[in-house]
């Protein structure tokens, strides 16, 4: 199928069996605070306890701010978990996606400007400019320009992440689905919250997260949340958690929702269907369509991935060459690759 026919079966198949339950802006003019499951007192959806029990003082992120959120606030999280959570799984998260987020220049944890260093001296870093390369020796900007010219260039050099388990990585992004998820639907989540806190297993053989990257200038108004419900009884994840940051995407489902028993338990041999959710810059996004990819994230000892990463250069600044190490310098557009 052509992109414009994959991205209309994507958005009828979704309208078909889903229903958006939770959908909120990552940057906002104004902080935007998730309601409380219990109104008449505050507490923790992921321990249980309550302001006479543990303290509620932090600003609890409900998605990341790795992943760009500056705005949404959960007050359903205590100062304990947030701190565990984020030491056990964001961190994790943090290191799969440290590439990513310096080529999409996704501000971090007071706006801080990501970073990536690879092993053999390779820097990819958002300045003010744009996006700064540092080209690792023995390599040199004159080889990287020479595949594709000013217009186009590709990264040389190792790519590789930090090491992380990919099953905490994974568990990072549901437990983002399980912050934002309304309170209606909270008992959905609770065998994940439960999985998340290690208070229970949830064996699964693969763990599919998708990942969608659309190229072009895509700024931090596009990072957003958005939480889907399913409507009917078919043989597919009750509740979808999809979250952009600004050129890349995850989309993961809830694991262990009581509405998934039917097919989710243990032996199951229905098929079950896991689609992307279709872009939200649609197939004639002007910069080229979005590429969907999904990866098995069931890993439980970690690993290095790695990338090929390829700009398209909007404008070209400039070379320098300080000692061994060279430096290109250009507002750079991501493509996938």
């Amino acid at each position: 199928m052509t992109p414009r026919e994959e991205d209309a079966d994507a958005r009828q198949y979704f309208d078909e069996h889903y229903e958006v339950i939770a959908h909120y802006p990552l940057v906002a003019p104004r902080p935007i605070l998730l309601p409380l499951d219990n109104p008449d007192r505050r507490q923790c959806r992921f321990c249980g306890r309550d302001t006479t029990q543990a303290k509620f003082k932090n600003d609890a992120h409900a998605v990341s701010n790795l992943l760009g959120n500056q705005s949404l606030f959960s007050l359903n999280e205590c100062n304990d978990c947030n701190t565990t959570l984020g030491q056990n799984y964001e961190d994790q998260l943090g290191k799969w996606s440290n590439l990513a987020r310096a080529v999409a220049r996704v501000a971090g944890k007071k706006k801080k400007k990501p970073k990536f260093k690879g092993d053999d001296g390779l820097v990819v870093e958002a300045v003010e400019s744009g996006l700064s390369i540092h080209v690792p020796y023995p390599h040199s900007p004159d080889e990287l320009l020479a595949k594709g010219g000013p217009e186009e260039i590709e990264l040389t050099g190792d790519t590789s992440s930090q090491p992380h388990v990919p099953i905490r990585a994974a568990m990072a992004l549901v437990k983002i689905a399980c912050s934002v998820c309304p309170t209606a639907d909270i008992t959905q989540c609770q065998n994940a919250i439960d999985w998340l806190m290690g208070r229970r297993q949830l064996r699964l053989s693969q763990f599919p997260v998708h990942v969608a990257v659309t190229p072009g200038p895509i700024n931090e108004n596009a990072n957003e949340v958005v939480i889907l419900r399913r409507t009917g009884d078919a043989a597919e994840p009750y509740l979808w958690s999809v979250v952009q940051f600004c050129n890349f995407r995850f989309q993961v489902f809830v694991p262990g929702c009581p509405s998934d028993e039917f097919w989710y338990k243990e032996g199951s041999n229905r098929p079950v269907a896991f689609k992307h959710y279709p872009s939200r810059f649609g197939p004639d996004w002007p910069f080229g369509p979005t590429r969907f990819y999904w990866g098995d994230w069931s890993g439980q000892e970690p690993v290095k991935t790695s990338a090929k990463v390829t700009f398209r250069v909007a404008k070209f600044i400039g070379v320098t060459r300080p000692e061994l190490r060279s430096v290109v310098s250009a507002p750079a557009l991501p493509l996938p690759g």
